[in-house]
């Protein structure tokens, strides 16, 4: 179900050493940040956000590429490992511990290297819609594209054929600059799934695996390939939603999250 009224909250800057985040913050409760995917930024969460201000404080961190998040000069590859240090920076920053991550798409490699990494400030975790423990992708394909955009003088031209690249494809280009455009290939093809793979083993907090069956980014066989190499994994399936269940099934999604948040909690 969609809630009625998606909500769009303005953003606040945070500035951390070399690096400019941002984020919003609403509601009252226990604290839920969302880690958005490539591409991605706050407007994503904006189904999800209005059936979680009943019972949660709900921050949506956008990262370097997206929204007001710069990385400033020429773009190069953001590992993983370095993603989940600027969350890990961004949530000592804004001081909140004890928080319950839900990242969508490649988000969630992001949530899964903070609670793997920084467990202390995790409380549970969310993914939706999120890859399983391989690549989803060509690879090489992606990789050869993402090398030409490494070039300086391809970013800037290439980065307006990879915008029309992802209209095509049906993604959002609300809040997408030309580094995102560049970003959203690079740190993608030169995510290491490898340590994904080792973070899934590592996790102990309570996990919530959201997807539907009819996603076309993340098929299928990927999303049943993560949920048996974690079994212990909570799983919530849809038969439609594609790679979008936050938006299309908000409320349940949301219902679900409180289960599990409050499960954890002790509650």
């Amino acid at each position: 179900m969609q809630p009625a009224a998606p909500r769009d909250p303005p953003r606040h800057r945070l500035e951390l050493p070399g690096v400019t985040l941002s984020y919003t913050d609403e509601g009252q409760g226990p604290v839920v940040v969302g880690l958005s995917g490539l591409p991605g930024a706050h407007h994503h969460w904006r189904w999800l956000a209005t059936p979680l201000f009943a019972w949660a404080r709900f921050v949506r961190l956008e990262l370097p590429g997206f929204g007001e998040a710069r990385l400033p000069g020429l773009v190069r590859p953001l590992s993983l490992a370095a993603r989940g240090e600027l969350v890990a920076r961004a949530l000592e920053r804004l001081g909140l511990t004890d928080v319950s991550l839900v990242g969508h798409s490649m988000g969630g490699l992001i949530a899964l290297e903070v609670a793997a990494h920084h467990a202390r400030a995790v409380r549970a975790v969310t993914l939706v819609a999120s890859p399983g423990p391989r690549p989803h992708f060509p690879v090489r394909v992606w990789r050869g594209f993402a090398g030409l955009l490494l070039v300086p003088p391809l970013q800037r031209p290439l980065a307006r054929v990879a915008r029309i690249a992802y209209r095509r494809l049906g993604f959002s280009l609300r809040d997408m600059h030309d580094e995102g455009s560049v970003r959203t290939v690079v740190d993608a093809a030169f995510s290491d799934f490898e340590r994904h793979r080792a973070n899934l083993a590592a996790v102990r907090a309570p996990v919530l695996q959201a997807w539907a069956a009819d996603d076309p980014i993340v098929p299928r066989r990927f999303h049943e390939a993560l949920a048996r190499a974690r079994p212990d994994f909570q799983q919530l399936t849809f038969a439609d939603g594609g790679h979008d269940v936050q938006k299309f099934h908000g409320v349940e999604l949301a219902e679900a999250m409180r289960r599990l948040v409050e499960a954890a909690r002790g509650g």
